[in-house]
């Protein structure tokens, strides 16, 4: 019998020569191959190297051939094949009903949101726009234990799995789910943080994404506008919505240079992330007000 050594040899081997995609919560055939093996295996992240040594039992070898088939050959996130995934040291659960969690903006949550969050004390009232799965809701949630989290999307799909998450993390007390187009029921002057991932990839470059994107779902990630429709909509709603304190993040990745050309008088803040990402932006209220003051937003 193999032990866990070998077969995690045979996976990363695996991965690496059908060239898979690396991106969805995982960057390497390394980190994947450990992931399918320990999730064939029934075992929890939680393991030290010496379980290398040890026999690979029997029972989960014909999981591990399907989810190197379902990864190698189908083209699944490994998020999707094994059912959990891991934000800012948070576990979700996960499956095709919203994007695998990966968003950059939770390096900022582990920090509390410093230096951009400059009110008095710690933001109270937090909104996750466009929340999938929910996982930057929770992140927030996690690292602002005094926060109020609403959990906002349309799609009824998303928002079901995020309720799973919210009671998955024990967080019902103070996290929330509302179904709504964006930001639309909510009262002006309301909101500390508003936290928005929207979709933001154009029709165009949606065809030149690697496979694995095609198991998520559209709805998630394709804007029109160039990618820059739901961003737009989120800034100008952001301008009424937020607290005299508050403070914007918004993700748009690649389409930051898009959105500034669409809004070419707007000096837009680009945070800088060590942990790899782009393309996300922490806006004041007040620059949010004066923009719209000026007739530039």
């Amino acid at each position: 019998m193999d032990t866990f050594g070998t077969k995690l040899r045979q996976v990363e081997a695996a991965l690496a020569a059908s060239g898979v995609f690396f991106g969805h919560g995982y960057e390497s055939a390394h980190d994947e191959a450990v992931a399918l093996l320990l999730g064939a295996a029934k075992r929890s992240i939680e393991q030290s190297t010496a379980l290398l040594a040890e026999t690979f039992p029997a029972e989960a070898e014909h999981r591990l051939n399907q989810m190197v088939t379902a990864r190698c050959v189908e083209r699944q996130p490994v998020a999707y094949i094994v059912g959990e995934a891991w934000l800012a040291g948070v576990p979700f659960l996960v499956d095709q009903r919203a994007l695998v969690p990966r968003s950059p903006i939770a390096q900022l949550l582990t920090e509390e949101l410093s230096p951009w969050w400059v009110g008095s004390s710690p933001p109270s009232h937090i909104v996750d726009v466009c929340c999938g799965g929910g996982s930057l809701g929770i992140v927030a949630a996690t690292y602002f234990p005094q926060a109020t989290v609403i959990l906002s999307d349309l799609d009824s799909q998303a928002l079901s799995l995020a309720a799973e998450n919210i009671r998955f993390n024990d967080l019902a007390s103070r996290v929330g789910c509302l179904q709504a187009d964006l930001l639309a029921p909510l009262a002006a002057g309301s909101i500390d943080v508003i936290l928005s991932n929207p979709p933001y990839v154009s029709a165009e470059e949606m065809l030149g994404l690697p496979r694995e994107y095609e198991h998520e779902p559209r709805i998630a990630l394709e804007a029109e506008a160039e990618g820059t429709a739901f961003a737009l909509r989120v800034l100008r709603a952001a301008a009424e919505l937020l607290t005299s304190e508050g403070l914007l993040v918004l993700e748009v990745g690649e389409t930051a240079e898009t959105l500034e050309l669409a809004l070419p008088r707007i000096p837009f803040t680009w945070v800088d992330l060590p942990l790899g990402g782009s393309g996300v932006a922490a806006i004041s209220a007040q620059e949010l007000r004066d923009w719209r003051a000026a007739g530039i937003l």
